[in-house]
């Protein structure tokens, strides 16, 4: 029996898990994130179509634990994947969540929520993933005080299937699965190790808005600069009678320019793919802002031709 994972569900899981935990978040204000996984089953396989992140933990210093605290968004956006997962013939086979820095298994809270999927679908999977496991290749030990376990090619995760549908006391197994989209393992961790990095200098957890806005802001701004000063570079060369090397010069700015706008043009790329990493009732609340926000450099970049003419041509 093996769960099939699209490399697009995997990342997901990732995004949606690092978002909440990475190396710019203090590691005591580190939060678990849960969604559901969509699919269908063939035969004893899970075949993973899609999963979709739908809430994380809120931080709470006066609780023993941080917990999740349900509102009505989160119980509508699971009525909507379900009908939509319907309308395609799949269904939820599972939930996935984070153990953001510590081990990979379930508690009695876990076992809990994974019995309440296989009592209606004996073949539901849990999935629990830490980006620690990822990226340090190491399992946390059995018992405080033992040296960490090494790992090798390690995607950071486990699935879990309860050995019986009974109370929080049933015990559990790993099953095997297969992630898709990747030509081996290494390639796999590296570049997954390397979606983390991103993840945590793209994503916030909060204030995306204000933050993508930043960015934008950041990148016209200084292609704004580097316009005004290939004109003041070639006003300077006009003046002092060095005319005959402004087609050369105007030329190389041009290109550094154009190289500028592709680091972005690559980075605004990862900003738009990153959406698809929301939980999902962020999804209605701020998209169309985001994809406003990013217009605005799609838009200077779409009149750079212009401007560069209108540059030359004083010249």
């Amino acid at each position: 029996m093996t769960v099939i994972i699209p490399k697009k569900a995997y990342l997901t899981i990732v995004a949606s898990a690092v978002r909440f935990a990475n190396a710019r978040i203090p590691k005591d204000d580190w939060l678990e994130v849960s969604g559901v996984v969509i699919g269908k089953n063939v035969g004893d396989d899970v075949l993973i179509s899609a999963v979709y992140p739908i809430m994380h933990q809120e931080l709470d210093k006066d609780a023993v634990i941080d917990q999740y605290k349900w509102k009505d968004e989160d119980y509508e956006a699971l009525s909507i994947i379900d009908d939509e997962a319907f309308s395609r013939e799949e269904f939820t086979v599972g939930w996935f969540h984070s153990h953001p820095g510590f081990k990979v298994m379930m508690s009695h809270i876990d076992i809990r929520t994974t019995l309440s999927y296989q009592t209606n679908n004996p073949l539901a999977i849990s999935l629990v993933f830490n980006h620690m496991r990822l990226i340090k290749q190491i399992e946390l030990p059995d018992k405080k005080g033992d040296p960490d376990i090494p790992l090798e090619n390690d995607p950071g995760f486990k699935i879990f299937r309860l050995d019986e549908v009974r109370g929080i006391e049933a015990s559990y197994h790993p099953i095997d699965f297969k992630i898709e989209g990747y030509e081996s393992i290494q390639q796999l961790i590296q570049t997954t190790q390397a979606f983390v990095v991103d993840v945590t200098n793209i994503l916030p957890k909060e204030g995306l808005i204000e933050s993508y806005q930043n960015q934008v802001n950041k990148s016209i701004e200084e292609l704004n600069s580097q316009l005004i000063g290939t004109e003041e570079y070639l006003k300077t060369l006009a003046r002092e009678g060095a005319t005959s090397r402004i087609p050369e010069v105007l030329l190389n700015q041009t290109r550094d320019i154009n190289k500028f706008v592709e680091r972005v043009n690559k980075k605004i790329e990862k900003m738009k793919e990153f959406l698809d990493y929301l939980e999902y009732k962020e999804r209605e609340l701020i998209l169309h802002q985001v994809l406003d926000v990013i217009n605005q450099w799609e838009q200077k970049v779409e009149n750079l031709e212009t401007d560069l003419r209108v540059i030359s041509q004083k010249f």
